[in-house]
Order: structure tokens, then C-alpha cells, then sequence
């Protein structure tokens, strides 16, 4: 595992240098896991199209590569990733639910290795490795991701590592399949959990806006009237004024 330890006797200059690499080292780990996120997600949908009948060998296709794209996935975290994470998070607990997160799907992953399409809970079971995933995968990336844009460490060797350790792991658990896997376009990376929230986004930003409009409109007219009814005392006070000095008779 890389050391966090940086050297003491940098100099200001070599000191932001290593800070942007560190920071470019750190924004390609983020992107190269939320890559496999977006790979496992498509995957997920891509199986609901299939028919466990009529596209047996697809849907196993679909299982098989799945299942090995999540034992890189998992592993490149608990070995280098998570061990890193338990000495920089603040709350170190996210790791250890994470952790106990890819336990269960694990255990899913072993049981879809011994089933095919004719059995009777292949479908359910992929399914529910989806649902476990696809939490996990908001879990990740809305609380852990956060905090490791603002962590400090030896990103560098990190993703060096990471490389070296994929590279391996590819051949282990994928061998068919190419080092790089296939990109997803960012516009298909939508699940239904994702859609209904940007649904619900929507309309609460809707509501906001109408309401926002009406408050302001309320404060203009509110404001107008404040303005008229000044005038007119400053005006009532100056004839009051004129007619005192008047002299009398």
C-alpha cells in the first residue's frame, strides 16, 4: 500500500507542484471508479431487456461479465482504496459500511457463478445484486467521493498502483474481455432512482421559482406603497411648516 508521508523539506514551489499532482492523481482514481459505476449500471438495465428464455445465452453474457467487472471492481477498493480511506475520512464509518456493502454483494457474485438462466432464482438474484449495487454506488459517490476531493494523501502512488493492480486483476477475473472495458456516455448513465430525483427536483425547482416570483412581486408593491406614503408625510410636513410661517393677521 502507498505511504501518505510526503517529504518535510519540499520547497513552496515543489510543494504546489506536488499538490496538483496529487489533485490530478485523485480526480483519475474518482473517474476511473465512477467509469466502472456507469459500466455496472448500464449493465443492469441492459439485462431487464433481455428475456431469461429467449436470450439465455445473452443473459449469461450479461451475468458472467458483470460479475467479473465487480470482483476488479470491489477488490481494487478493499485492497488499496478503503485501507487508504480508514487513515484520511473524517467519518471513518462510511468505509465500514462500504465495506459490509460489498460483503453482501460478494456473497451474490459467488451464488450467480454457480447458477445459469434455467435456474429459478438467477434472474431474482442478479436483481437484487443490482439494487445493492446501484445503493451503493449513491452511497459512494454523494459521501465518500466528497470527502476525498478534500483528503490528503499520497494520491500518486495510489493510482500508480491501482493501475498495476487492475491490469492483474483483469487478467484474473476477465480474461476475454479488453484491459479498458467499454466507456459509458454519460447520458445513459440514468437509473430509475436517479430520473425520479431529478423529477422531483423539478418540480420542487418549479414551485420554488412561481413562489420566488410571487414573494417578489409582494416585496416590489410592498415597497412601492412604503415609498408613496413617506412622500406624502414629507409633504404634509412641509406644508405644515409653510403655514406656521405665515404671519398672522
Amino acid at each position: 500500500m502507498p505511504s501518505s508521508r510526503t517529504s518535510s523539506t519540499a520547497t513552496p514551489s515543489s510543494s504546489r507542484s506536488t499538490s496538483r499532482a496529487a489533485s490530478t492523481a485523485r480526480t483519475a482514481i474518482i473517474d476511473l471508479l465512477r467509469e466502472d459505476h456507469k459500466r455496472a449500471k448500464k449493465a443492469f438495465r441492459d439485462f431487464e431487456k433481455l428475456d431469461p428464455q429467449e436470450d439465455a445465452d445473452e443473459c449469461q453474457a450479461v451475468v458472467t461479465r458483470t460479475c467479473g467487472e465487480l470482483r476488479v471492481h470491489t477488490a481494487l477498493e478493499e485492497e488499496l482504496l478503503y485501507p487508504a480511506l480508514h487513515e484520511v475520512l473524517k467519518e471513518e464509518d462510511l468505509v465500514d459500511e462500504a465495506e459490509v456493502e460489498h460483503m453482501s454483494a460478494r456473497r451474490l457474485i459467488d451464488q450467480l457463478t454457480d447458477m445459469g438462466p434455467e435456474d429459478d432464482k438467477f434472474v431474482a438474484t442478479f436483481r437484487v445484486l443490482g439494487e445493492y449495487v446501484k445503493h451503493h454506488i449513491r452511497e459512494e459517490e454523494s459521501e465518500i467521493f466528497p470527502q476525498m476531493q478534500r483528503a490528503k494523501y499520497d494520491w500518486q502512488s495510489m493510482q500508480q498502483e491501482m493501475e498495476r493492480r487492475r491490469v492483474d486483476l483483469m487478467a484474473e477475473h476477465l480474461p476475454d474481455q479488453p484491459e479498458d472495458g467499454e466507456e459509458v456516455d454519460d447520458a445513459d448513465d440514468v437509473d430509475e432512482a436517479d430520473e425520479a430525483d431529478q423529477a422531483d427536483g423539478a418540480g420542487r425547482g418549479g414551485m420554488m421559482d412561481d413562489e420566488s416570483r410571487d414573494d417578489e412581486a409582494g416585496i416590489d408593491e410592498a415597497s412601492r406603497t412604503e415609498r408613496v406614503s413617506k412622500t406624502d408625510r414629507q409633504r404634509e410636513k412641509k406644508a405644515a411648516e409653510e403655514q406656521d410661517s405665515l404671519p398672522e393677521g
